[in-house]
This record gives C-alpha cells, structure tokens and sequence, in this order.
C-alpha cells in the first residue's frame, strides 16, 4: 500500500521475473503466461529438479526420491529426462545438465532479451506503468506477472519497483537474500514481511519491527506503513491485543490526513483480526460490516481472499468450525488466484497460531499444516530463516 510514485529505487536491470510454477491438478508447469503439460512422473521429476536447482543428484538419488515406492531402473530417469528436455525446448533459459559420470542437475537463467524500438518511449512506458499500477489496486498480481513476461515483445521498461515488487509477492526468498545489486535497507522492509511467513516466535518479529521502526531504518513510505498497520498484526500475535487496539485511532488519523484511500481496507482487515484475538466478537462484526459493503463496490482480489480469512477466525471463535473451514479455503484460493505468496503463507500461519492458542487439536489444523508445509518446501523458508534474521539484523545494525 505504499506510495509507489515518490520512489526513487533504481535496481538493475535485467533481473528475472518469473519463476516456475506447478499446477498439480493438470501437471501443468507455467512460466509467465506460457504453460506445458506434462505427464505425472515428469511433473513430479521437474518439480524436485527445480526445489533443488543448481544442485547435481545421481540416478539412484531422483529415483529414491521421485519413484518412491516403486522399482523402475535407471533408464527410467533418463527416458523422462529426455521426454521433459523436449517438452521444455521452447524455454530455453531452464535447462536440465548432463553431469557427466554423475547424474542431472537444472538451472534457472534469464530468457534472451528482444531489441524493440518502443523500449525508450515515454508514451508507451507510461501507459503500461499506470496499467501495473490498476493491477496492483486489483491485487492481480498474475496479471502484473504476466505483462512482465511480455516486456521483451511489448517493449516497454519495467519500472524498478516492480522488478522488486514482484520477486517479492512470489515469495522468492533467495532473490531477496542474493540480490547484491539492492541495497541492504530497501531489501529490509520486503524481508520482515517474509520473515512473518517462517512462523517465529511473535516475539522475534515484533522485536524486529520495533528496531525498524525505533532507528528509521525503513524509507518514509515503509515506515508508515509498518508503524500503522503492519506491526499491529504482530502485536496481536504477540498476545498484545490491546497495545494493538490503542494504536487504532492513531492509524485512523493517519489513513484520513493523509488521504491514504489504498489502506482503508486493509485497515479494516487488520483491526478485525486483532479484535477477534481479543475476543471483541461484536467489534469484530461492526468492521465486517463495513469492509463488506466497501469489497461490493470495489472488489479487489488481495483484500477479498485476506477478508475470508479474517471472517473464518470470526467463525471458528463462536465455534463455526464447517462455516470457518470454508471460508478459510476459499481466502486462500483467492490469494492463490490473485498470486500473492506472501499473504497465504502468512495467512496460513495465522490460522494455525489461533487453532493452537483458541482451539488446540482441532482435525481442521492437519489440513493447514500440510498446505503450509508444502508451501515452506516450495519457498525455502525454513532453510533460509536463520540466513533471514542475519540479513535483517545487519540492516537493522546499519541504521
């Protein structure tokens, strides 16, 4: 929600937007707007080659780990590896390597760039800016994805931010740690978000949030936002509902001086969550109302799927767990849908956080537990926390 029209952020270029995705329920892997189908074992081969890029397995090693269970031979991973090398050729930045004497390993480069005359046109690249900037409002990230992927032919230059931008509502953890070429503060902000998706200890990140807030260590913009909404979530979490529910009035005034419309409704998302952590059921139910009737003459997919989320904590505090179980998939589907990592994994954390405090051994918490495991798997996040918290605690030690 931050006023992306002041920044000034000049990252490279170049830098790769996309990541590859996997649609279990047709095998289908995608790259931007493109997708391939592929067959079960090939998907299931791709996908461990890709979770596990840049690293080299044997035969014995992929068909332990993608054939488990079964008692196929080696030629079995070299016939995928061959049908999955055609099938991929018109990608040719994602590349399966023959390791001579050793087995296969893939890697991930940056699809060759097209020359196109309409790159340096102030027309055209204004026009697709305020394009990314209505999709951002629509929270359709897919959308942003997708006419990234079509710089090279569409010819245009991606604005800095959402080079950024980007790499983060993917979830891609490693680029935020490897980005060399960001600086260590502008990468801060985007880190302590993803840092909440690692599932620490309330305390951890709360304390985190203070120091950036304390020592400025974010720009103005991110200082805002995390002061008045952000680090609200987290005093609740913490257990801390009503340090969080002082601060609402102070977040109020903010939002209306500042004429800050974009943080109207997450505002109201984040002050239903706090007060159903509280137990302020009725209060609760007063924001809802309210975000309803907004979501009806502005439906925006980033705030509709955290919206479901926060109404089936709402549900599941008066003991509705079919009706919070419903809305909770539904939440997530749309935060899928609208491709927002971030928030579902942060969602899914928060779930499992009030079934365990409110609610402990509830059936439904296996089902969130084994989403978010999956989800960790895919991102990395349990293996990059400890890197995480050392590239925050540098950037917060810099300030």
């Amino acid at each position: 929600m931050i006023d992306y029209d002041k920044s000034n952020k000049t990252f490279g270029e170049g830098v790769v937007m996309e990541r590859l995705t996997f649609d279990p329920s047709g095998y289908k892997v995608k790259w931007g707007a493109e997708s391939i189908t592929l067959l079960a074992k090939e998907f299931a081969l791709l996908q461990f080659l890709y979770r596990h890029r840049d690293r080299a397995f044997t035969r014995d090693q992929l068909l332990d780990r993608v054939w488990t269970m079964e008692f196929p031979v080696e030629r079995t991973v070299d016939d995928h590896i061959y049908r999955l090398r055609k099938k991929l050729s018109p990608w040719a930045h994602i590349r399966i390597n023959t390791v001579r004497g050793y087995g296969y390993g893939l890697t991930v480069g940056e699809p060759k760039s097209i020359m196109n005359p309409s790159v340096g046109d102030r027309e055209v690249n204004s026009s697709v800016r305020d394009i990314f900037k209505k999709y951002h409002l629509f929270g359709q990230g897919k959308s942003m994805l997708a006419l990234a992927t079509q710089q090279d032919i569409l010819g245009f230059e991606l604005d800095p931010f959402y080079v950024v931008y980007l790499k983060f509502i993917q979830g891609d953890v490693a680029w935020f740690l490897e980005a060399d070429g960001l600086p260590l503060q502008t990468r801060l902000y985007w880190l302590l978000i993803l840092y909440r998706g690692t599932n620490p200890e309330p305390e951890q990140i709360l304390r985190y949030c203070e120091q950036a807030i304390s020592r400025h260590a974010l720009s103005p913009e991110e200082h805002r936002e995390m002061r008045i909404l952000n680090i609200l979530e987290v005093y609740a979490d913490a257990g801390l509902e009503v340090e969080a529910m002082k601060r609402f009035a102070e977040t109020r005034k903010t939002v209306e001086t500042d004429g800050l419309s974009g943080f109207v409704m997450p505002v109201a998302i984040m002050e239903i969550y706090v007060y159903v952590l509280a137990g302020e059921l009725e209060e609760a139910d007063k924001v809802a109302e309210r975000l309803a009737r907004l979501l009806e003459d502005m439906p925006y997919l980033r705030e509709i799927g955290r919206f479901r989320i926060v109404q089936g904590l709402l549900d599941l505090a008066r003991g509705r767990g079919k009706d919070a179980e419903q809305k909770f998939d539904e939440g997530l589907d749309v935060l899928e849908m609208s491709l927002n990592v971030p928030l579902r994994i942060i969602s899914l954390c928060q779930i499992l956080r009030y079934i365990d405090r409110k609610h402990p051994g509830l059936d439904m918490r296996h089902k969130y537990a084994s989403l978010y495991d999956s989800l960790d798997e895919e991102l990395g996040l349990s293996k990059y926390k400890q890197e995480m918290e050392a590239v925050i605690g540098r950037a917060l030690s810099l300030s």
